[in-house]
């Protein structure tokens, strides 16, 4: 990474500033340079049986002998409890007896041969009839790179996606949250990506802003306010005997890894955290900058660059309820990066889980006998 720094965040517990968002990026459906996984190559045909072993590359989802896997085969009835017990090798996704959300709930699937062997009990619904695993499933599918490699299908299969091939036409990038395009086509190579919906036009949360082509392989990017938080590791804090709490520093890494020729040299961010398992007042004494003197509310991450974080997290006496020291009482919180030009929301479009990591702690007290 270049131009690295040291920049302080700010860590409010319980409660989210808003202020005025204005832009958030676009989001990330296909990595540039593959095309889309699991398009289906080869499906099973009218018998709904797979018979094609998938080439290497390609993923074997239906194992040949067998129907697509783990299709719903019974529903919840009318009267909204499960009144049918699976059989053969089909899976009990919700206990006989137990409630059902709505009638549209799934409680028996097919398992992993996509036979339906179960015939539904009571005022529950047969959606597969006994014995019969549906047609023109998924029997093999593309790997990781979205591109078909398997040829040749036996028996009544299909050749759905050709060898050499990926699923055409396919969204690359989604519209963001702020509902503005941003992103072009194109921008991470050369290549046939579409620009289905221009850059700076308003779009809807599922509009498709560019697809992949003819080609189905991705060249763009998308683009957009994009920080990244490391993801924590488990900390151990320890109340020792005659003590009434015990408290850890826990250090962050944030980087700015935002793509395109618009970004920014630098983006503006702070940090939320929420009080999750370990409830409020766990969090304190949190320093977006360790190099500098006092507590920062915000800071800014250079593009390429890098920032270190800190914060204190105290466990009370009152707050662990173990009663032997040998075993640990477990909470855990969420800690979030939020860039300042999206906030409240999370600014990655592209992986918004990448904004946020869980801080699990495992608390001793040593006043337990």
């Amino acid at each position: 990474m270049r131009n690295p720094h040291v920049v302080k965040i700010w860590l409010i517990t319980g409660s989210i500033v808003a202020s005025v968002v204005t832009a958030q990026g676009d989001e990330q459906q296909i990595a540039p340079g593959t095309g889309q996984q699991n398009s289906v190559v080869i499906d099973t045909g009218a018998d709904g049986i797979c018979n094609t072993t998938a080439a290497d590359g390609d993923l074997q989802f239906a194992a040949v002998g067998s129907g697509s896997p783990n299709r719903t085969e019974i529903r919840c009835g009318t009267n909204q409890v499960v009144e049918t017990l699976a059989i053969g090798d089909d899976v009990q996704l919700i206990a006989l007896g137990a409630a059902c959300k709505n009638t549209t709930t799934a409680i028996i699937d097919t398992g992993d041969d996509g036979i339906a062997d179960t015939t539904a009990a009571g005022d529950d619904t047969q959606t597969i009839v006994v014995g019969v695993s549906p047609a023109n499933q998924a029997c093999v599918m593309t790997g990781a790179d979205g591109v078909a490699q398997t040829t040749a299908p036996l028996g009544d299969d299909s050749q759905v996606l050709a060898a050499g091939g990926a699923a055409p036409n396919t969204a690359v990038v989604l519209c963001g949250p702020n509902l503005v395009v941003d992103t072009s086509a194109n921008n991470a190579g050369a290549g046939d990506d579409v620009q289905v919906t221009a850059v700076g036009m308003p779009c809807a949360a599922t509009d498709v802003v560019v697809n992949s082509g003819a080609d189905g392989i991705a060249t763009t990017r998308a683009e957009g306010p994009d920080l990244r938080i490391a993801a924590a590791r488990p900390a151990r804090i320890t109340i020792s005997p005659g003590d009434f709490a015990g408290s850890r520093r826990l250090t962050f890494k944030i980087t700015n890894t935002e793509f395109g020729a618009g970004a920014p040299p630098s983006r503006s961010y702070r940090i939320t955290t929420t009080s999750g398992s370990c409830g409020g007042g766990v969090v304190s004494q949190v320093d977006a900058d360790t190099r500098t003197d006092g507590l920062q509310a915000t800071a800014a991450v250079d593009l390429g660059g890098y920032m270190s974080a800190s914060l204190v997290a105290t466990m009370k006496l009152q707050n662990v309820t173990t009663v032997d020291s040998h075993n640990p009482y477990r909470c855990s919180f969420d800690v979030s990066v939020v860039a300042l030009d999206t906030d409240p929301a999370v600014d990655d479009g592209a992986n918004s889980e990448g904004n946020t990591t869980t801080v699990d702690l495992e608390v001793s007290d040593r006043n337990d006998y």
